[in-house]
């Protein structure tokens, strides 16, 4: 097979690494990687460093270890084939250098094509961020699920350092949601507003104030019960709404 190549001609200077000159070279043949004549592209990499060393230019590692490995490539090339054995690890050795700057070539298009984005965003400018100050915010949606949530935080902190300072062990009491919402419309049965912190007073593990919490939730999803905090961070209070039959 013929190649069609220009005259290389090699000027010292900075290349990103072996890889980087390996691919110079490769592409100075204009074909596929995997069809160059790599015996030629080896004779033209150990011809670089020569001209390096020669110019006193200090040699990186990697380089050396690249050409170790070319040398090894370019000499079983140069020597008779002893056995199938011997060609067909010959090859491997081609196609893994081969691989390495295949890859490389990659990696670099991939760069190349990310600088260029970086380089067309620069050209926009973006809106500062803006600092918002919370007192001064209107939350015109889920206000009070943020109300719940709050006021919820706030109370599972508290009964953790009561927990922790009683000294409570660990219950084994297993509780249900379904169980704590038959609790929490028992109390609503004698009276129509019940403290969001009151439901809580009994509770003598933090998987059962979870649990509470968890059915107040469900009561107030499926609109059994109403709430409304009047003053910010202030305790919510709870509402049983009122029933078809106190309507009529």
């Amino acid at each position: 097979m013929s190649y069609v190549k220009e005259e290389i001609k090699i000027k010292i200077q900075d290349f990103e690494g072996p890889l980087d000159l390996l691919l110079h070279l490769v592409n100075q043949y204009k074909v596929d990687i995997y069809e160059v004549p790599l015996v030629e592209v080896i004779t033209q990499y150990l011809s670089y460093l020569d001209a390096m060393q020669d110019k006193a230019l200090d040699l990186a590692s990697e380089y050396l270890v690249i050409a170790s490995q070319l040398v090894l490539i370019k000499s079983r090339r140069l020597l008779p084939t002893v056995s199938e054995a011997f060609e067909e690890e010959t090859l491997d050795l081609e196609q893994e250098i081969l691989a390495q700057i295949d890859e490389y070539r990659k990696y670099k298009a991939l760069s190349l094509s990310l600088a260029h984005q970086h380089a067309d965003r620069s050209l926009f400018y973006s809106k500062s961020k803006t600092e918002i100050a919370a007192e001064q915010v209107t939350l015109l949606y889920d206000k009070n699920a943020l109300d719940l949530y709050f006021a919820f935080s706030a109370l599972i902190q508290r009964k953790q350092a009561d927990f922790r300072d009683h000294h409570n062990t660990i219950s084994a009491d297993e509780f249900s949601v379904e169980d704590k919402i038959k609790t929490i419309l028992e109390v609503f049965q004698d009276q129509d507003r019940v403290y969001f912190t009151a439901l809580f007073q009994s509770s003598r593990s933090l998987d059962e104030v979870v649990t509470v919490f968890l059915a107040m939730l469900e009561l107030i999803k499926n609109h059994l019960l109403n709430f409304q905090q009047d003053d910010a961070f202030g305790d919510i209070l709870l509402i049983k709404p009122p029933s078809e039959d106190d309507c009529e």
